[in-house]
């Protein structure tokens, strides 16, 4: 009986250590199965949140490649915006009478080569490529965007009235010109910055104008100096053909570069006096008359003191629609004197010479000499370009 009751003791005592050694194993399968679960919960959790990120990055992405396209609009629109609806109009004339616009230079012919600077060579002589200048190192004032686009349209307008190449060639290979550049532009200005179609900023602006003139020598260059007299060109957006004929006066570069210089001087002066669309066809503020130097010639003082008067006037209008920071006029014997303080041309001017250029965006230059002329005084130029500066030397002949 004591042996019996023994025998059912232990084995109660093993049923009890097998119980407890079984609930442990069941705890312990069933802590492991929870930190599964919760790990499973915290997979999935990452994995949305690494879905949420990657939905973030793609939409910001997304943004990003929006802000670029958006840009790209902004500065396909404002390309468009440099042809004047006079070009537009032109470009739907028949080529006799687009041939008809060039003649009215005729009348020009012997004093139209006083529009260039003489210190820019037109002759065939072969000119030496070096690299690009180093941007100017201090900041340039913020343009008004009428006046950057009036100096580009006025350009533009000049080369499609002398007919030097179909328009929608230009617009293309000018466009590649800007595209191919950029990059290396960019990294030139560095750590300055700009954004593609900002006409405001004068980094980008010296870029465009860089670009615009860039295409216009290469064009000029051709066949030795002698571009194609006839061309078709594609009109308007239908694609319809027009068969161009340049007028005869105008059959190289030699004749086309003082006619361009002096029609460039116009275009600009006439933005300045009539205004267009970006200035709903307003006036720029301050444009001067041309000067009258009746009663004052036999009184040279007179007469210099309405030179340097009506001179900074029309400078002014650049310095206000913020093409410089300052500027400076003065005349002593004969010889105007104008010091224009960092222009918004001021690095591509020199890239431009650098490239061996026989024409370069001398805005102020342009427009001066025109002011004069139409004011009755005969003028040549030359300029000096400093790092900070353009000072031009007008030799005045009243």
């Amino acid at each position: 009986l004591l042996l019996l009751l023994l025998l059912r003791f232990l084995s109660g005592v093993r049923r009890v250590r097998f119980d407890a050694t079984h609930a442990s194993s069941i705890g312990r399968r069933r802590i492991g199965r929870t930190r599964t679960r919760r790990k499973r919960e915290m997979d999935s959790e990452n994995n949305t949140n690494n879905r949420n990120d990657a939905s973030q990055r793609t939409t910001t992405r997304d943004n990003n490649d929006n802000k670029r396209a958006s840009k790209n609009r902004r500065e396909t629109l404002m390309i468009l915006a440099f042809v004047s609806s006079s070009s537009f109009s032109s470009l739907l004339l028949s080529s006799s009478s687009k041939t008809a616009n060039a003649t009215g230079l005729e009348k020009y012919n012997e004093e139209i080569d006083l529009f260039r600077p003489e210190n820019i060579d037109i002759s065939d002589e072969f000119k030496e490529i070096s690299q690009w200048g180093d941007p100017p190192v201090f900041l340039r004032k913020t343009l008004e965007i009428a006046l950057a686009v009036a100096l580009l349209r006025s350009s533009y307008d000049a080369i499609d009235e002398l007919n030097i190449c179909a328009m929608d060639e230009f617009q293309i290979k000018s466009w590649k010109t800007r595209q191919l550049s950029y990059e290396a532009y960019k990294a030139l200005i560095y750590p300055l910055a700009m954004e593609q179609g900002d006409l405001k900023n004068p980094l980008y602006f010296d870029h465009m104008s860089f670009s615009q003139y860039s295409t216009l020598n290469a064009i000029l260059n051709r066949n030795n100096g002698k571009p194609d007299m006839e061309f078709d060109e594609k009109l308007g957006f239908d694609g319809e053909v027009k068969r161009v004929k340049r007028d005869e006066n105008f059959p190289t570069r030699k004749e086309l570069i003082p006619a361009f210089s002096y029609l460039v001087g116009r275009n600009i002066f006439n933005f300045f006096k009539n205004g267009f669309e970006l200035t709903e066809d307003k006036p720029f503020d301050g444009v001067p008359e041309f000067i009258n130097l009746n009663g004052s010639k036999t009184s040279s003082v007179t007469s210099d003191t309405k030179i340097v008067d009506g001179v900074k006037a029309l400078l002014q209008v650049f310095l206000n629609y913020g093409f410089c920071k300052e500027f400076q006029v003065s005349l002593r014997d004969g010889k105007l004197i104008v010091n224009v303080i960092g222009p918004a041309m001021l690095w591509s001017i020199g890239a431009l010479e650098n490239e061996g250029a026989r024409v370069v965006n001398d805005y102020i230059g342009y427009t001066t000499s025109y002011y004069l002329y139409k004011s009755g005084i005969t003028s040549k130029r030359r300029y000096a370009k400093t790092d900070s500066s353009m000072v031009y030397t007008f030799d005045l002949f009243v």
